[in-house]
């Protein structure tokens, strides 16, 4: 298990996480058991070390809800040091990070030159394809319509989807992960339907000028970015943890 008995001191100057941060890690579980010394002072081992930067890589800025999902996957193999699993899971990490910095690129293009990526694409797509084109679950495709943001199918019936309405689903996705409401989103694209606005980047809801959509994508695409770098870190700690 490597060296044992650091204190809660030692252990934020090798880490450079806080005392409290680091405790709170402890409270929800994320590290492996702390032994106690008989005044109950906590004492750390080299584990520690690994499972508390691996969670301060982890949590050091949100992207979105499905990429903090896969990153838990990490934490707990880093917690029960399940090497292998562990390896498993940062890789499956970084590489839907860049998926998703794929598809971002993508939704960005949509949303500010209006490109249509599927204007030969003449296939249909089931929720299921359209879900894993996008990221995201059937259940997230089916919110979108129940918010109108996508045209409600007959209930019960078959989901198939244009390639007009995949192009929309991208712009959603990409509005919604860079911090628009679903209200937002729907007067956005009442707007759009309308033929107002044509030019997404433009005018959104009236208000909000395309610089703010603009900031908005860019400090996306930066935390996406950030998260690969964060990722890449995570994969090279396999290495030194093997060796405790």
């Amino acid at each position: 298990m490597g060296s044992t008995g650091y204190q809660i001191k030692e252990m934020t100057q090798k880490t450079g996480v806080k005392a409290g941060t680091i405790r709170f890690y402890e409270k929800l579980g994320f590290l492996e058991p702390v032994e106690r010394m008989s005044n109950q002072y906590r004492v750390f081992n080299d584990r520690h070390i690994y499972q508390i930067r691996i969670c301060s890589l982890v949590f050091g800025g949100f992207v979105n809800t499905r990429l903090r999902k896969i990153s838990m996957d990490v934490i707990a193999a880093a917690k029960d040091w399940n090497l292998e699993a562990y390896d498993r899971a940062t890789r499956n990490y970084l590489k839907a990070i860049e998926q998703d910095i794929i598809r971002t690129k993508k939704a960005i293009s949509i949303v500010a030159k209006q490109v249509d990526q599927y204007e030969n694409d003449e296939r249909e797509y089931s929720k299921k394809e359209a879900a894993e084109l996008l990221g995201v679950t059937p259940e997230t495709i089916r919110n979108w319509e129940r918010n109108r943001l996508l045209t409600q199918k007959p209930a019960y019936s078959r989901r198939i989807y244009q390639p007009a309405e995949i192009r929309r689903m991208h712009m959603i996705r990409l509005l919604l992960d860079t911090g628009y409401s679903c209200m937002a989103i729907l007067r956005f694209l009442t707007e759009y339907d309308a033929g107002r606005n044509r030019k997404a980047s433009g005018f959104l809801l009236g208000t909000l000028e395309d610089r703010e959509l603009k900031s908005r994508t860019d400090q996306y695409m930066k935390s996406l970015v950030r998260a690969r770098t964060q990722a890449d870190a995570l994969c090279r700690f396999l290495d030194d943890m093997k060796k405790i």
